[in-house]
């Protein structure tokens, strides 16, 4: 069985998972994702805080062999350290913490990410990263906007925004309000082309880059 990292940048500080041919299509992890976009007191969009809670299977494979309590948590350290090793990881360029940020089509920079913590739940064997994500220079929407887009370019890890609440605000003036758009739907036919992406993201050709590149989470927050 040939073992290579689950996805790329994070992966390489979460886990180095087993890929025998049955688990080796893609995505390989998913997340149950929350973003709340938050204001400062002069009115201007801020940061965005993101808290991704990752699948059973991940989470019980990342505690395997831990340290744990009689009731199945994990000590206080151990979590200190997932959180501060996979925001480290998750600022490679490659990752960028699966984040852009736009403003009337100009990238917006992002300042050092604060408040990085890690949850586990031993009952559902699930993980959650919490962290805030500032802007290096706060920006007013204004009507046209700002756009948030949450996505991973090499299909490792597959987000979704289900939950009720999953997309806010914190802190907006009156008349701001959030716009969530999901990722499009696929074809069958490019669902099979991703599903056979090789383990090694390195080996993902272009044209399936620009389709990845479309399978982005989008919260645009505009303010009247």
């Amino acid at each position: 069985m040939e073992c290579a990292p689950a996805f790329r940048g994070l992966a390489a500080a979460l886990i180095m998972a087993c890929t025998a041919p049955a688990v080796q299509a893609h995505p390989h992890m998913w997340i149950d994702a929350r973003a709340r976009i938050a204001f400062d007191p002069q009115g201007r969009i801020a940061a965005i805080q993101q808290d991704w809670q990752f699948d059973e299977m991940f989470g019980a494979y990342t505690t395997q062999g831990l340290e744990k309590g009689p009731d199945g948590s994990l000590p206080a350290e151990t979590l200190q350290g997932m959180a501060r090793d996979w925001m480290s990881a998750l600022g490679e360029p490659i990752s960028h913490y699966f984040t852009r940020a736009t403003l009337g089509g100009q990238t917006l920079a992002f300042g050092e990410p604060r408040d990085a913590t890690v949850r586990w739940n031993p009952q559902d064997q699930r993980l959650t990263l919490s962290f805030t994500l500032p802007l290096a220079q706060p920006v007013a929407p204004g009507a046209q906007g700002v756009r948030f887009d949450i996505y991973d370019p090499t299909y490792f890890v597959a987000y979704a925004f289900d939950a009720p609440g999953a997309v806010a605000l914190a802190d907006a003036p009156a008349g701001c309000a959030p716009a969530y758009q999901p990722p499009r739907e696929l074809d069958w036919k490019t669902m099979q082309q991703l599903a056979a992406i090789p383990a090694d993201p390195d080996a993902l050709p272009e044209e399936l880059f620009a389709i990845t590149k479309g399978l982005t989470h989008r919260v645009e927050v505009a303010c009247r």
